[in-house]
């Protein structure tokens, strides 16, 4: 862009998420917006601006609202277009909200359930919890970025990893869906062995974690081997 907003850096680094990577670019564009005050001299700024959002709904596969038509007028344009991003912006908080909130009680309603039914949670260190879902974050950029795994295998990855990750909370009861995203994971690790190391890598990481949570409810401290489980010849990754 002319202007200094929307930089490489930030594009490159959109969160895997498609929803929290929509409310990241409608924040840079209030940022720009609020610099252009919506100036003609800004017009082809913030037609580029309406590109980037297009061409990241292409690539992710995303399903928004029809864009915004480009005419000769350029008031009308930037109209247009400040308008369509705050509605997406709305529509992401809304989401964004409504997620938290739905998490926020599951979490709870687990938590109580526990303690009327007098069951035992699992339950990470706020360490253990903020590592689990780094690696879960970065799971799916490796995932979806990968010219190895197949769109098939890549689908299935990433339905299992959304549903473990919303099921994972600092206090649990459940933990299920965690061994389904660990049973496709080992499948594709198999299937494609020392190619796939740096997804490799993380699931072993995040298996360690979760499997010691869950181990250390029983009281059992020592972790089984895991390369065994997961990848060819038994080989740690």
């Amino acid at each position: 862009m002319k202007t200094a907003f929307f930089p490489a850096k930030t594009l490159a680094h959109l969160p895997g998420d498609n929803i929290e990577a929509q409310a990241v670019l409608c924040a840079e564009f209030d940022r720009f917006d609020g610099h252009a005050r919506q100036l003609p001299e800004h017009h082809d700024d913030y037609v580029e601006a309406l590109g980037i959002l297009k061409g990241f709904a292409m690539a992710r596969d995303v399903t928004l609202a029809p864009f915004p038509e480009i005419v000769p007028q350029r008031h009308q344009n930037i109209a247009s277009i400040a308008a369509y991003f705050s509605q997406l912006r709305n529509a992401a908080r809304t989401e964004l909200a409504g997620r938290h909130s739905r998490s926020y009680f599951d979490s709870k309603t687990e938590e109580y359930m526990a303690l009327f039914a007098k069951v035992q949670v699992y339950e990470f260190s706020e360490p253990e919890f903020k590592r689990v879902h780094e690696l879960a974050n970065e799971l799916r950029e490796l995932i979806r970025n990968s010219s190895l795994i197949t769109e098939v295998h890549k689908r299935r990855l990433m339905r299992r990893l959304e549903a473990m990750q919303g099921e994972l909370h600092r206090k649990t009861n459940d933990i299920d869906r965690f061994w389904g995203f660990l049973g496709e994971a080992a499948i594709t690790m198999r299937k494609f062995g020392e190619d796939l190391r740096p997804v490799s890598e993380r699931v072993m990481e995040l298996s360690r974690i979760i499997i010691k949570v869950i181990l250390g409810k029983e009281g059992i401290k020592a972790l089984p081997e895991l390369g065994e489980m997961f990848l060819p010849n038994g080989r740690e990754a």
